[in-house]
C-alpha cells in the first residue's frame, strides 16, 4: 500500500511539472497584440509603405474639376477640340491678289480649252460640213448663200475667247474686292460670321 502511494504521487508530481512547461512554452508562441497607433502619425498602408498626405483642397490624381465635362473621345485616342471662332475682318487687298490670280489662272485654263476643242472639231470635219449646211440652207435662185467659213475661223474663235476671259478677270477681281468692303461694313455691325473648328487626328 505504501508503495502504490508513493507511485502515485511520483505520477501526479510528473503531470504537474509537464503541464507547467506547456503552459510556459505556449506563452512564448503566442503572439502579441499590437499597440494602437498614436493620434497624428500616418498609418501604414497596406502594402507597407507611408501614405503620402495631400495639402487641403488638393484633387487625388487623375480627378476631373466638378462641372467639367469629358472631352469627347476621337478613334485616335486622343480627346477631340472644338473651338467657336468668328470672322471679323477680311483684308480687301489680300482679296485683290487672290482673285485677280484665280481669275487669271481660269482664264488659262479656258482659253486652252477652247483651243484644244477647236482644233479637235476641225480635224473631224465638224466645221466643214456646218458649212455646207449653211450654204445648201441659205442658198436660193438669187443669191449664192451665206458663207459661214468665216464664222469658224480660228482667229475669231480664239479673239472672242481672249476677249471673254480677259472681261472675267477684271469683273470678278473687281466684284470679289467690293464684297470684302461690304462684309467688312456689314462685320462691324453683326460681328460677322461664326465658325466652328476641330481638332482632327
Amino acid at each position: 500500500g505504501v508503495a502504490a502511494g508513493a507511485a502515485a504521487g511520483t505520477a501526479s508530481a510528473v503531470r504537474g511539472a509537464a503541464a507547467k512547461l506547456g503552459a510556459s512554452f505556449s506563452g512564448l508562441t503566442k503572439s502579441r497584440p499590437r499597440p494602437a497607433p498614436r493620434s497624428g502619425a500616418p498609418r501604414p498602408q497596406q502594402n507597407g509603405g507611408p501614405q503620402r498626405q495631400r495639402p487641403p483642397g488638393a484633387r487625388p490624381a487623375g480627378a476631373r474639376p466638378a462641372g467639367q465635362r469629358p472631352a469627347a473621345a476621337i478613334p485616335g485616342g486622343q480627346a477631340g477640340r472644338k473651338a467657336q471662332l468668328g470672322l471679323a475682318r477680311i483684308e480687301p487687298i489680300s482679296v485683290l491678289k487672290f482673285s485677280f490670280l484665280l481669275s487669271l489662272a481660269a482664264w488659262i485654263i479656258l482659253f486652252v480649252g477652247v483651243a484644244i476643242m477647236y482644233f479637235m472639231l476641225a480635224k473631224l470635219g465638224v466645221f466643214g460640213k456646218i458649212e455646207h449646211t449653211v450654204h445648201l440652207v441659205t442658198s436660193g435662185k438669187g443669191s449664192s448663200g451665206s458663207n459661214a467659213a468665216d464664222w469658224f475661223s480660228a482667229s475669231r474663235v480664239l479673239g472672242y475667247t481672249m476677249l471673254v476671259g480677259t472681261i472675267n478677270v477684271f469683273l470678278i477681281t473687281a466684284l470679289s474686292t467690293v464684297g470684302a468692303v461690304l462684309y467688312n461694313l456689314i462685320a462691324s455691325l453683326t460681328g460677322g460670321i461664326e465658325v466652328t473648328l476641330k481638332e482632327t487626328d
